[in-house]
């Protein structure tokens, strides 16, 4: 009995010692791409996915004849409704990405804290919930509602802070990210 009492002790007695270590906390978030990279990456081919929808229907089946039809978001494993759900998604977690403070193309700083930044982040927010909702109902008439909504949330930004003209010419790119 007594043999027993002491090695149970022992056991008892490890078990207290060798806690599991605690895991070391996670990295802080590194951001390695400038705005235009995460612009062109995420938002760009997802965008197009919804502007797609607004006249391909997602739930037709590819064209056997088109040698692209196995390469477009409609087809595969997360296909048709599916690819608009999961690209409306991407662009509301997008602005996630987009908020964080990161470089422009040309060095400068994203503009995160104006006014127009942030109400095209906001539009952005808004529109893909829309998109969203829209894609979990299959209605492929509202899609057109929606890529003109997208069309106008990128346009908030886009019309400021790329696409100005500036003496009568475009903007170049070393003037991009800059209201003034």
């Amino acid at each position: 009995m007594r043999v027993r009492s002491v090695v149970l002790m022992s056991l008892l007695l490890i078990a207290a010692c060798s806690r599991a270590p605690e895991a070391p906390p996670a990295p802080a978030a590194q951001i390695q791409g400038t705005l235009n990279q995460v612009m062109r990456g995420i938002l760009f081919p997802n965008s197009n996915i919804l502007f797609d929808a607004q006249d391909r229907n997602p739930a037709a089946e590819p064209d056997p004849n088109d040698p692209a039809a196995s390469a477009h978001p409609f087809a595969g494993t997360y296909g048709g409704w599916e690819a608009v759900e999961n690209a409306s998604m991407a662009l509301y977690e997008s602005a996630n990405l987009v908020q964080m403070p990161r470089k422009c193309q040309n060095g400068k700083d994203a503009p995160l804290d104006e006014d127009t930044f942030k109400k095209g982040l906001a539009a952005l927010r808004e529109v893909s919930m829309t998109a969203y909702k829209t894609a979990q109902s299959k209605n492929q008439d509202a899609m057109l509602d929606v890529a003109d909504k997208l069309s106008q949330a990128c346009s908030t930004c886009h019309d400021v802070y790329r696409d100005r003209v500036i003496d009568g010419k475009p903007m170049t790119m070393e003037q991009r990210c800059s209201a003034t």
